[in-house]
């Protein structure tokens, strides 16, 4: 049976991976994947805020201008059928 640490057995390859590299390495790599892995989520985060704050505003501005544009075109709709309805002057 190959050795244990604190009362748990490893196996031959986990063993062998212990003698080969020091724990200090091995605590670095744990904490650099675990460093990168925050510095990944904060920076995805940092980018889909800066997006919210760009897309919100843009977006509420174009629905605002599209709407008002949609309403004036009714209402010039609306005045030409008047106009066609009404007799002609002559």
């Amino acid at each position: 049976m190959w050795p244990s640490w604190r009362g748990v057995v490893v196996g031959k390859a986990e063993w062998l991976g212990a003698a080969r590299m020091p724990l200090s390495h091995e605590m670095i790599r744990v904490r650099s994947r675990v460093e990168s892995g925050a510095l990944f989520f904060v920076l995805m985060a940092g980018l889909a805020g800066s997006m919210a704050l760009v897309y919100v505003p843009l977006r509420i501005f174009l629905t605002a201008t599209a709407r008002s544009r949609r309403l004036r075109l009714l209402q010039r709709i609306r005045r030409l059928r008047d106009e066609l309805a009404q007799p002609l002057d002559s």
